[in-house]
C-alpha cells in the first residue's frame, strides 16, 4: 500500500506535489505550535505546583517541630524528640524512620537540615533541628503531593494528545483553505493555456495553409520578393503551430492523471522513427532503432508516450549535423522491472552544466537548430514523471548527447 501511494504521488504534476507538500508543512507547523503551547503551559503549571507543594511541606515540618506530643502528630506527619539518649515517638514511626545521622549532627551543633527519604513506596521529608533546648526531628509523608503530580502529568499527557488530534484536524482544514486558492489558480491557468492554445490553432493553421497556397502559384504571378516573405511567413507559422501544440499537450497532460493500458515502448519508438525518416533524410541524418528485449511493455497513454519519444527524436535531429546519426535503443534493465529508452546522437553535444536545465521550460541550449523554444524537453519530463518514471540527460560539447528514459514495466 505504501509503495502504491508513493507511485501515485510521483505521478502528480510538479505543481500538485508542491501544493501537497505545502499542505503537509502547514499541518506540521500548526501541530508543532499547539504542541509547544501545551508543553509550555503544562511545564509552567507543573513548576508552580511543585513550588507550592514544597512550600506547604516546609510549613508543615515547621508546625510539627513545635508540637508538644510525639509520635504520629497526624496521619502524614511524625515528631521524634531526643530525651535521655533515645528518640521518643520512634515506636510509632514507619519503617526507616527516624534518621539517626541528622540527630547526631544536630547534637554536634549542625544547623537545621532537611533531607528526603525514599522508602515504603513513598517519599518522606525529614527536618532535624534544635528546638527549645531539645533535638527534634519532624517527618512528613508526601504521598498525596506525589499523587497530585502524577495526576497533573496524566492530565498534561491527555491534553497533549488531544492537542495533537485537534492540530491534525485543524491544520488539515486550514491548510486546505490556505492552499485552495493556489490550486484553483493553477487549474485556471492550465484551462486558460489549453483554451487559448486550442483557439489559436485554427487561425494559425489557416494562415499557414494560405501562405503555402500562395507559394504554389506560378512564379509569374508572385514576385520574388513576395515569395521570400511568404517563405518566412510559412516558417514562422510552422514554429507558432509547434509552440501551440506543445502548450496544448503540456496543459492537457498536467490537468489529467495518466491511466491508459499496456503500451509496447519499442513499437512506439519504431513508429516515431519511421514517421521522422523523411525529415531526417532532408537533414542528412540517419535514424536507427534497436530492440534489446522481447517484452518492453509499460502502462500509460500511447499518445503521450508517442509525443515524448517524438520530442526526444526531434531534439536529436535538431542538434545533429548533416551525415549524423540518431540511435533509439529499448531495453529492460533491473531484471525486467524497468523499460529503458535511450535516444542518442553524435551531434553538437550537451554542456554538462545544462543536464538538469534542459528540462526546464523555455530553456534553450547553445547548439542545435534555430527556432527552438525549449518546450519539447519540458514536456518530455512531464510525460515521464506522470508515468512514474525518470529521465536523464548526458553528453559533451561536440560529442553528441544521450537521453535516458526509465519507466516501470507493466505487471
Amino acid at each position: 500500500m505504501t509503495a502504491l501511494r508513493g507511485s501515485r504521488s510521483r505521478r502528480l504534476p510538479p505543481e500538485q506535489r508542491a501544493l501537497r507538500r505545502g499542505r503537509l508543512m502547514l499541518s506540521l507547523q500548526l501541530a508543532g505550535a499547539i504542541t509547544a503551547i501545551v508543553v509550555l503551559v503544562g511545564g509552567l503549571a507543573y513548576v508552580v505546583t511543585v513550588h507550592r507543594q514544597r512550600a506547604q511541606v516546609s510549613m508543615t515540618l515547621g508546625y510539627v517541630l513545635g508540637q508538644d506530643r510525639t509520635g504520629a502528630v497526624d496521619p502524614c506527619s511524625w515528631l521524634f524528640v531526643l530525651r535521655d539518649g533515645r528518640l521518643v515517638g520512634a515506636d510509632q514511626a514507619p519503617a526507616g524512620l527516624p534518621l539517626s545521622a541528622p540527630v547526631n549532627a544536630a547534637l554536634g551543633g549542625a544547623p537545621v537540615a532537611t533531607v528526603v527519604l525514599r522508602a515504603n513506596g513513598t517519599v518522606y521529608a525529614v527536618r532535624t533541628a534544635r528546638y527549645g533546648g531539645e533535638v527534634r526531628q519532624a517527618a512528613f509523608d508526601e504521598r498525596w503531593q506525589l499523587s497530585d503530580r502524577r495526576q497533573l502529568m496524566d492530565a498534561l499527557a491527555m491534553a497533549e494528545l488531544a492537542g495533537l488530534l485537534i492540530a491534525a484536524v485543524t491544520g488539515r482544514l486550514l491548510a486546505c483553505l490556505a492552499i485552495a486558492p493556489l490550486d484553483e489558480a493553477l487549474a485556471k491557468q492550465r484551462r486558460f493555456v489549453a483554451d487559448a492554445s486550442h483557439e489559436l490553432r485554427t487561425p494559425l493553421t489557416r494562415l499557414h495553409t494560405r501562405a503555402q497556397m500562395l507559394l504554389r502559384r506560378p512564379e509569374a504571378d508572385v514576385p520574388s520578393e513576395v515569395s521570400d516573405e511568404l517563405r518566412r511567413i510559412v516558417a514562422g507559422t510552422r514554429e507558432l503551430n509547434e509552440i501551440v501544440d506543445d502548450l496544448l499537450n503540456s496543459a492537457g497532460l498536467a490537468a489529467s492523471r495518466p491511466g491508459g493500458g499496456p503500451i509496447d515502448l519499442a513499437d512506439v519508438a519504431g513508429a516515431v522513427a519511421e514517421a521522422e525518416q523523411p525529415r531526417a533524410q532532408q537533414a542528412g541524418v540517419s535514424i536507427a532503432v534497436r530492440r534489446e528485449a522481447q517484452a518492453s511493455v509499460v502502462t500509460g497513454i500511447e499518445s503521450a508516450l508517442r509525443r515524448m519519444v517524438s520530442a526526444l527524436v526531434d531534439n536529436a535531429i535538431g542538434h545533429s549535423r548533416p551525415g549524423g546519426h540518431v540511435w533509439l535503443t529499448v531495453s529492460t534493465p533491473d531484471r525486467g522491472r524497468l523499460v529503458e529508452l535511450v535516444v542518442a546522437d553524435d551531434g553538437t553535444g550537451l554542456d554538462p552544466a545544462d543536464r538538469r536545465r534542459v528540462f526546464e521550460r523555455f530553456h534553450r541550449g547553445s547548439g542545435g537548430s534555430t527556432g527552438r523554444h525549449g518546450l519539447g524537453l519540458a514536456l518530455v519530463r512531464e510525460v515521464v514523471v506522470a508515468h512514474g518514471g525518470t529521465v536523464e540527460a548526458d553528453g559533451r560539447p561536440g560529442s553528441g548527447s544521450c537521453f535516458t528514459v526509465r519507466l516501470p514495466a507493466a505487471r
